[in-house]
């Protein structure tokens, strides 16, 4: 049996046969008629006895593709017609494991304290052979080529959910780039509706992050601060990073600020400042991000009032960061007055045809030809849900400060318009739009949330207006809830049920589910045959047996025309009780799955919302109508970024 070489050349080590070590070439090579490999001497990472300077700086360099591939060693050892050349230039491919992006430093070594731990959970356990992304267009896989920042059709696959294999975790200085890989592999399909190589997320992560501070700084935040809800420790880390991020965004900022036109359009800026203000609530749950949403905002501004210099595919980009906005506005909607954003009004500058050019023709707004990773297909319901919601807010704040600024008949006028809207939408082309290429989220998804958003504008105009419902004075205000709000929440409860939690339609369901929530309401305790005393009655005129036999006749058919109508209003106040018990059961398992797939401090915060709800509800001893959630939300300041 052969002796294993340890100090012999390359060929007969990786043969496993003992070398005679003859330089420069061995002799047992030679009588067997093959080449040489020689002796170099391959290297091995070791974090064993390393001790990481304070001075220490990621390498960086400018690189216009994609994350390095580490090298792992072939099983089979290296081809014995390799010479030592290549055996050098392979270790150093092996040791090049360097983070790519603009020069600057990200991060101390005091920053990577907390992540011995997070290694494991930031999963390598896939092989490196199968975490990368392909960086070229459709039109070419040529790798040389640089690629541009303004590319919209970049092709990026496969995706996290392709990766399953075990794989050991990277050295400690590999970290950043680390980081980077993590949110390429995890985080983005939780921050998009979808996921595949058409997710505009993906695309321009995979564009910018290695060209631009602001893109590498804040994916890496994004995955700490996901990170952090698995291990509370490394909050402060988080934290860190997440303010490495805010000076890289705040330095571009500065500069482009200064600027009085922008020469191009500064892409990974703001993609940086949605990153940030989207995330923000992964480490504090009550942060709503506003100053890095409202300068996305602001720029966006300027970037479309120049849209005539763009070209048509930079004009498609930003078209796509006008939706991007459109999402956060409406998250905003639901929990903050969004009239610091009235200045800088996209729906305005949106539209080519304003500066005036009579040769163009105008752009429709709200065209889904592609479904976005974040409104989807349901743009269009996205701003009107936000209108409803921006109308509803200012409605319950003029009640409560008992304004006359705008009289109750304006409100109504408004919430009719949007009510007719709602009713306008036509979901039919969308079901015809091209697939979304993610197995977990199929096109219908993103359908069924379109009309998720229908109905959750019509439930908020209803609770707040319930004239919409019926003008008629004599009906009572439990009528608006029995005859539209109610079913309209247990409907949407119905489409919640068809979106898996596991479904990239996920980041929009705990706006949804608060929404059906707020619907989920009991009958009046005052109200006629319903209220509290309305069973007990019930059961004990159906106990009368033995004391109506005296009666007479027609009196006698009278008590069983009474028991078989108390046995109906019995039965039908049980069924719609049961009703409701099960959708709010629904909503708070929902809820709960949704905790354990998205960042935990939102859903924590939905969650105690939801049940303040009803509470109050539950409490409540007058008519429907005295109790709004929006009145619970800002009792209790139980707001977040629910999406």
């Amino acid at each position: 049996m052969s002796i294993r070489s340890r100090s012999g050349c390359v060929t007969c080590k990786g043969r496993h046969l003992k070398c005679d070590e003859t330089k420069p070439t061995c002799e047992l090579c030679a009588s067997r008629g093959v080449e040489c490999g020689g002796y170099s001497r391959a290297l091995r990472w070791s974090t064993k006895h390393e001790k990481l300077k304070t001075d220490f700086r990621c390498s960086m360099q400018m690189y216009s593709g994609k994350p390095k591939k580490r090298r792992t060693r072939s099983k089979d050892g290296p081809s014995p017609a390799s010479s030592s050349a290549t055996n050098q230039e392979s270790l150093s491919a092996n040791v090049d494991w360097a983070f790519v992006s603009e020069p600057g430093p990200l991060a101390t070594t005091s920053d990577f304290t907390a992540y011995n731990d997070c290694l494991p959970l930031m999963g390598f356990d896939v092989p490196n052979e199968e975490l990368q992304w392909s960086w070229a267009t459709p039109a070419t896989t040529d790798t040389s080529n640089e690629l541009s920042t303004h590319d919209a059709n970049l092709v990026v696959t496969p995706y996290a959910q392709q990766t399953t294999s075990p794989f050991i975790p990277p050295a400690l200085t590999d970290i950043p780039l680390s980081l980077i890989e993590y949110w390429f592999r995890d985080v983005c399909a939780l921050w998009s509706q979808y996921d595949s190589d058409m997710n505009f997320n993906r695309i321009i992560a995979t564009t910018l992050w290695s060209t631009s501070a602001a893109v590498s700084t804040s994916l890496q935040s994004m995955s700490s601060a996901y990170l952090s809800s698995k291990i509370p420790h490394m909050k402060k880390t988080s934290i860190s990073l997440m303010l490495e991020a805010t000076k890289a965004i705040k330095s571009e900022l500065q500069t482009v600020k200064s600027s009085h036109e922008l020469p191009i359009a500064p892409l990974g800026l703001l993609y940086g400042l949605f990153c940030v203000g989207t995330s923000i609530c992964w480490l504090n749950a009550t942060q709503l991000g506003v100053p890095f949403l409202r300068e996305a905002k602001a720029l966006l501004y300027r970037i479309n009032q120049q849209k005539r210099s763009l070209t048509d595919q930079e004009r498609g980009l930003l078209h796509i960061f006008n939706k991007s906005w459109t999402y956060c506005e409406l998250l905003l909607s639901m929990v903050a007055d969004t009239g610091i954003f009235s200045l800088y009004n996209i729906d305005q500058v949106n539209d080519v045809s304003v500066d005036n050019h009579p040769t163009v023709q105008p752009v429709q707004l709200d065209v889904d030809d592609t479904p976005h990773p974040w409104t989807g297909v349901s743009t269009a319901c996205s701003r009107l849900l936000t209108e409803t919601m921006r109308l509803c807010r200012d409605h319950r704040v003029s009640l409560r400060n008992g304004s006359t600024a705008k009289p109750d008949p304006e409100f109504l006028k408004e919430a009719k318009v949007l009510e007719e809207r709602f009713f306008e939408l036509d979901f039919t082309p969308v079901a015809l739009m091209s697939e979304t290429g993610d197995d977990r989220t199929p096109l219908q998804h993103l359908v069924d949330v379109a009309e998720a958003y229908r109905l959750a504008g019509l439930i908020h105009l209803y609770q707040t207006f319930p004239g919409l419902v019926s003008s008629s004075p004599t009906n009572s205000a439990w009528d608006a809830w029995e005859e539209s709000i109610v079913p309209l929440s247990i409907r949407l409860v119905q489409l919640l049920e068809q979106l898996p939690p596991d479904s990239g339609s996920k980041m929009t369901q705990p706006l949804l589910c608060i929404t059906a929530s707020t619907g989920l309401r009991f009958g009046p305790k005052q109200a006629p045959f319903e209220g509290a005393d309305f069973p007990r009655q019930c059961l004990a005129r159906l106990d009368q047996a033995e004391s109506i036999e005296g009666c007479e006749m027609l009196e006698y058919i009278g008590h069983l025309i009474q028991a078989d109508k108390d046995i109906d209003d019995l039965t039908s106040l049980i069924e719609s009780r049961s009703e409701i018990v099960n959708a709010r059961c629904f909503v708070m398992s929902r809820l709960e799955e949704l905790g354990n797939v998205l960042p935990p401090g939102p859903i924590s915060v939905a969650k105690s919302l939801v049940q303040a709800i009803w509470n109050e509800y539950d409490d409540e001893s007058q008519s429907p109508g005295n109790v709004h959630w929006v009145d619970v939300m800002e009792k209790h300041n139980l707001r977040s970024l629910f999406g």
